[in-house]
């Protein structure tokens, strides 16, 4: 059988492919840039801070950060930025009046919302901050005003 010269082997019957990396889930990592802070991931609680990158974080996890850069192992990749409380911006957020239903999980239920369209801000919706003042709005939102 073969070497008849009936087949002729190409390049991509030769050569094995590589496997495809896995990727992280995206709805996950959405989920956890609204919910938990960046540098101690923990769940947000305020007051919450916010840097010129954008990222949220809690502020007592800021300070502990500026106190003792030792603190949290990966703090410099994170926000090795931030010198001191002036590189953050303390946000004015508004809370979500919708209580989670019974049986729900908490973690997954938006703490806060935009004062305009009331939209939850949870990942799906981009959301900006003034930065003189640290309101926090959606960007829809802020268009409307």
């Amino acid at each position: 059988m073969g070497n008849d010269g009936g087949s002729i082997p190409d390049r991509r019957d030769l050569v094995r492919n590589k496997p495809k990396a896995e990727q992280a889930d995206k709805a996950n990592q959405t989920r956890a840039r609204w919910f938990y802070c960046a540098l101690s991931k923990r769940k947000l609680q305020e007051p919450i801070v916010s840097c010129a990158l954008g990222k949220i974080y809690n502020k007592d996890a800021i300070l502990e950060f500026l106190l003792d850069r030792s603190t949290f192992g990966d703090g410099d990749t994170i926000c090795g930025h931030i010198r001191s409380l002036k590189d953050v911006k303390q946000l004015k957020l508004t809370p979500n009046p919708a209580t989670p239903s019974p049986g729900a999980d908490d973690k997954e239920h938006p703490q806060f919302i935009c004062p305009f369209t009331m939209k939850e801000m949870n990942g799906a919706v981009p959301f900006v901050y003034i930065q003189t003042c640290g309101c926090v709005f959606s960007r829809a939102g802020l268009k409307q005003v």
